[in-house]
């Protein structure tokens, strides 16, 4: 699987599964123009993501579905069910089916502790992720855009059909159906040429269903279950009191224990593989874990 992967799903599909609107509760779907569309879609996430607002929700919980993948994905993805939490400046907890197990990777500030511990190591391992530059961010996740650029973010796309507004319905809601690609100057110059996307979106700019399409995969997601609050409560971001198997580092090396998880998602089929190499006469000493290192 590619290194791209992961930064689609982060960049397209995190982002746009926080975006709850402010605005009034519409019994419609948005039949406006399709960029004001998404824009209203995009803008609420920015005070849990990027940067500090006027509003008073800096904290999400979601629950995000991956109801299909073809290509190259492995089949093996599809119906994996990820729970999430964020809370701006400096929290992020993720939870992911891995091998047979959930997976949980939090990050509380400057640290990050990871469960169970053991697999954790493992997976870095079969990974062998060469280290990148550490770098610190004052957001819960690394994103490749700014709080400036984010507010231009309609802008790179070009909405195919864009003087039609598409209907459909899903999970009983009518949802205003978007379809688009990267602008043309900016898809030739990263190479993704057949890149598009799909959004359902139901009354409220309220997302309900991502796809992405690239010529040699896709990948559909649910948004479910999306509360928006000022905090969640401290006890979200510490480990079970009666739990040992940790792996704890520090915050600069999220972006890879991410990568990996997100990587192995619903990976079944290698767990004979796993129990034997975190057995208790193999496995390595979770608690007490060395870092990955820096470049």
């Amino acid at each position: 699987m590619t290194h791209r992967f992961l930064p689609l799903i982060a960049v397209l599909v995190l982002p746009a599964a926080l975006a709850i609107s402010s605005a009034p509760a519409q019994d419609a779907p948005p039949r406006d123009n399709p960029y004001d569309v998404i824009g209203k879609v995009f803008a609420p996430f920015w005070s849990v993501l990027l940067a500090a607002t006027d509003s008073p929700n800096k904290a999400c919980t979601m629950t995000i579905v991956m109801t299909e993948v073809t290509g190259r994905l492995p089949k093996e993805m599809a119906g994996a069910t990820i729970q999430a939490a964020v809370e701006f400046p400096d929290k992020v907890k993720l939870t992911a089916p891995v091998l047979g197990e959930a997976v949980t990777v939090c990050r509380n500030g400057d640290k990050v502790w990871a469960l169970p511990g053991a697999k954790v190591e493992f997976l870095l391992s079969k990974f062998e992720i060469k280290p990148r530059q550490a770098r610190k961010t004052n957001t819960p996740i690394y994103l490749p855009i700014t709080p400036q650029q984010a507010i231009f973010l309609p802008a790179i796309f070009t909405i195919l059909n864009a003087d039609v507004a598409e209907v459909q319905e899903f999970n009983g809601e009518n949802c205003r159906v978007i379809t688009a690609a990267l602008m043309p100057e900016l898809a030739k110059a990263i190479k993704s040429e057949g890149f598009r996307a799909e959004m359902w979106v139901a009354p409220g700019y309220e997302p309900r269903r991502f796809k992405i399409i690239q010529p040699d995969f896709t990948a559909t997601v649910e948004v479910q279950n999306l509360r928006f609050g000022p905090s969640l409560v401290p006890a979200t971001w510490a480990p079970p009191a009666d739990t040992t198997d940790i792996y704890r580092t520090s915050s600069v090396h999220l972006d890879a224990i991410l990568f990996v998880v997100m990587n192995s998602l619903e990976m079944k089929q290698k767990a004979s593989v796993l129990k034997e190499a975190t057995s208790p006469a193999t496995a390595p000493a979770a608690p007490n874990a060395t870092p990955l290192k820096e470049e």
